[in-house]
């Protein structure tokens, strides 16, 4: 036999979680890149013993919100934006590929491409390494070019193109830091 009370209380825990959410969602609402989650409750009835009216709360639907966010201009040349649907592969220190939305770029101390966060940008060859002394542009199909920095800038040496993946929505799962994984 059931308690009243465990049954109760799947309904205010299930109500915690979505606050926690919520919050979640308006903490990184400015950041670049961020999936907002979606829940939502259905009630399943308890079958045994007792009143047929008995039913407790689960949480049916927890998944990121895919729809895309405004374009910003940020002034920074590395700063890319995904129009549509689409993302970034970067490289986990395991090894592992991730995906992201956040295009807020830079160059390493040792010259490869990576993420604000430190993440290793994923080529179509691997992770992109960046000659030094180089100016970097980054074009509207994700390939990487360098120009020199001499008096006379006249070598365009393409380095790469960032791998850009459109995996099923439905097969992404968000992890904790934020990356989504097949």
């Amino acid at each position: 036999m059931d308690r009243l009370i465990y049954t109760s209380m799947t309904g205010a825990n299930h109500t915690l979680n979505q606050q926690a959410t919520v919050a979640h969602n308006l903490a990184n609402a400015a950041t670049t890149g961020f999936r907002a989650e979606n829940n939502a409750f259905r009630a399943v009835p308890v079958f045994g013993d007792g009143l047929p009216t008995r039913a407790f709360v689960v949480d049916s639907t927890i998944h990121p919100d895919f729809t895309p966010g405004a374009l910003q201009t940020t002034g920074r040349d590395l700063d890319v934006a995904i129009q549509g649907s689409g993302w970034i592969a970067v490289q986990l220190d395991n090894g592992e590929e991730a995906y992201t939305r956040n295009g807020s770029l830079q160059v390493s101390p040792n010259g490869i491409l990576q993420t604000h966060n430190g993440l290793k940008v994923k080529g179509d060859r691997g992770t992109i390494a960046l000659p030094p002394e180089t100016q970097i542009t980054i074009g509207a199909d994700g390939t990487v070019s360098s120009v020199p920095i001499t008096p006379q800038p006249n070598t365009v040496v393409i380095v790469g193109r960032i791998k850009l993946v459109n995996p099923p929505e439905e097969n992404l799962v968000k992890g904790g830091d934020g990356l989504f994984r097949p």
